[in-house]
């Protein structure tokens, strides 16, 4: 009867291990389902915190811009920096730095800040060049963020006139665009506005 009794015992054993094995199996890959899950969060919320930065940078920048062309027009020498514009399709130099003209027909002069390969110290001013600003405390950023502005369309002749005795036509109508970074310079956020000091 033990004779009898013994193949049983042999095929219950076998079954027995199989069963664990394939339990201990589904648990290593539930572990590495769930190890694989927190990972891509981990990378979600970094890339998120990163994108963040360069947001904040970039509007550092365009309240930079703004702040330097308002502070530029109500100045009585805002011929100094205003007056005169670069030819379409270029940028200024020295006190007219960070000032473009659009070329009639072509992309913008911060297109290139698009491209993941481009010089973007070529364009515009770094942020605090005219206006002293600094980046906020936090900012985790080795880069500092840059915007450049373009005259929309032509003013009257007489605007900005220093005089406050002359009426003083409109000035014209400048869209301030800004590029912020984060950690490193692969990470963008570009932010634009449209003023008319």
């Amino acid at each position: 009867m033990l004779a009898r009794c013994l193949p049983r015992l042999r095929h219950a054993g076998a079954v027995t291990l199989l069963l664990c094995g394939t339990l201990l199996l589904m648990v290593v890959l539930i572990a590495a389902a769930t190890l694989q899950m927190l990972l891509s969060g981990r990378q979600l919320a970094v890339m998120q915190r990163e994108r963040e930065l360069a947001f904040r940078a970039a509007e550092a920048a365009l309240r930079d811009g703004e702040a330097d062309l308002m502070a530029a027009a109500t100045s009585p020498d805002a011929h100094d920096r205003l007056a005169l514009w670069p030819a379409p399709g270029r940028c200024g130099s020295g006190r007219q730095a960070g000032l473009c003209r659009p070329a009639l027909a072509g992309p913008p002069v911060w297109q290139p800040w698009l491209r993941p390969d481009a010089d973007v110290d070529a364009v515009g001013v770094p942020l605090g060049r005219f206006t002293g600003a600094a980046l906020p405390a936090g900012a985790d950023t080795l880069e500092p963020p840059r915007y450049v502005a373009e005259i929309l369309d032509e003013a009257p002749a007489g605007y900005g006139a220093p005089d406050p005795a002359v009426a003083i036509a409109p000035w014209p109508r400048i869209r301030v665009t800004a590029i912020g970074f984060g950690p490193t310079r692969a990470v963008r956020a570009l932010l634009q506005s449209v003023i008319q000091p």
